[in-house]
């Protein structure tokens, strides 16, 4: 089955992008990802000084033991930009089909920065430019990073430097932070300022607590820690809704990130109107192989429908998100119980007592609903554990 794309006239083999994270570090890596199957790659955001990472920066949220949050201290490229123009260059004369996507961060005063990174990137053979303007720890209290996302007046300026030089003709993509009021109000004045497209979103700024034996918090740098970027499956759904506003207004095309571990996650995303989506966590957490298994997954997707190709699916499913003011409010649903898989285990006649409308009481094999107490809320179908639970029209 087919799955190549493309995105703002760059052709990709399959949707799925190493996002600028540390599985992009150095050129090897990226060259070991692109054998891997993986169909393009952004670099770790590269910026005129160096910087030197923290030890001990990661933490993790489990659930069953399996992760579901992710966070990170990370800062951008411990490799200067010549280092890296370098080793685009030398990916790209062995990998022409596979894109690089650079990525770079400057000051907000200073267009020199920007356009000296643009074109060493675009020189060396880039095939698409990110602009880092959301990592949310350690540059914003520098004036960078997030601190411009945040900021239209510092966007706009620095996608005006960039699209008004005439020497650069990559096409200029900000990333952009789900931690503002309004994304489509960021991303439409950098639309009008000149951006071709957009990637959404970075990490989610965050806290992740202590380890209650030993009251140190965590990540712990020494007994103390800092806000970092919360990444992993838990950010989906807060990507999901960037995206899906970006694709509405103001319409250009968008690079998903945020949450991405499957196949399955980037239909989601595809639907909405992404072309192409980027992972970082899923890659750290399991390796550059887990490309395969996520074009198995979008593949099994496809065939539920018939698609033949991405193109099949991007958009498709765009216009089925209005404001809250526009859903019918004249829906009627009530749960029906499949008794041959109902295990008659009584949460959902919990959770419809203490949390619901008290419409379910106890019966010889399975729950008994009181139509006339039950609003069609759907909370007991949610935690039914067996699916004995569907919501019908009635």
């Amino acid at each position: 089955m087919n799955l190549q794309t493309s995105y703002l006239g760059v052709a990709f083999n399959n949707p799925f992008i190493l996002a600028s994270a540390p599985p992009t570090a150095n050129g090897d890596m990226i060259r070991r990802a692109f054998e891997a199957g993986w169909g393009g790659a952004v670099i770790k955001t590269i910026c005129h000084d160096p910087v030197h990472n923290l030890s001990n920066r990661f933490a993790t949220l489990r659930s069953g033991g399996e992760i579901f949050g992710f966070e990170n201290l990370e800062l951008l490229s411990e490799k200067g930009p010549d280092e890296w123009y370098r080793d685009i260059a030398a990916v790209k004369a062995d990998f022409p089909h596979c894109p690089i996507i650079g990525s770079i961060m400057g000051s907000a005063d200073s267009p020199e920065e920007w356009l000296s990174l643009a074109r060493g990137c675009q020189d060396a053979g880039a095939d698409l430019l990110e602009l880092n303007f959301s990592c949310p720890h350690g540059c914003p209290e520098r004036g960078r990073g997030a601190a411009i996302g945040q900021n239209p007046e510092y966007g706009t300026r620095i996608v005006k430097w960039l699209t008004a030089s005439t020497d650069i003709t990559i096409p200029i993509i900000p990333k952009l932070t789900a931690a503002v009021a309004d994304i489509r109000f960021i991303a439409e004045e950098l639309a009008t300022a000149g951006a071709h497209g957009f990637c959404a979103i970075n990490t989610v700024p965050s806290f992740f607590g202590f380890d209650l034996q030993t009251l140190r918090p965590k990540p712990d740098l020494g007994g103390m820690t800092s806000y970092g970027g919360y990444s992993g499956p838990g950010i989906k759904p807060i990507a999901l809704r960037a995206v899906a506003e970006l694709c509405q207004s103001p319409g250009l095309p968008v690079m998903a990130s945020g949450g991405i571990a499957s196949g399955f996650d980037a239909a989601e995303f595809m639907l909405l109107g992404a072309p192409v989506v980027q992972v970082g966590t899923g890659a750290m957490l399991r390796g550059f192989t887990l490309v395969k298994e996520m074009q198995q997954q979008l593949q099994e997707f496809m065939g539920w429908h018939d698609f033949s190709e991405p193109a099949d699916v991007i958009g498709l499913c765009k216009d089925r998100i209005s404001s809250f003011e526009q859903l019918a409010n004249n829906l009627k649903v009530r749960p029906v119980v499949n008794p041959d898989r109902c295990c008659n285990c009584g949460l959902c006649l919990t959770a419809c007592r203490d949390g619901g409308y008290q419409a379910i009481t106890p019966g010889l094999d399975s729950p008994v609903f009181v139509t006339d107490n039950c609003s069609g809320c759907s909370l007991c179908s949610q935690v039914c554990p067996v699916g004995a639970l569907q919501m019908r029209p009635c």
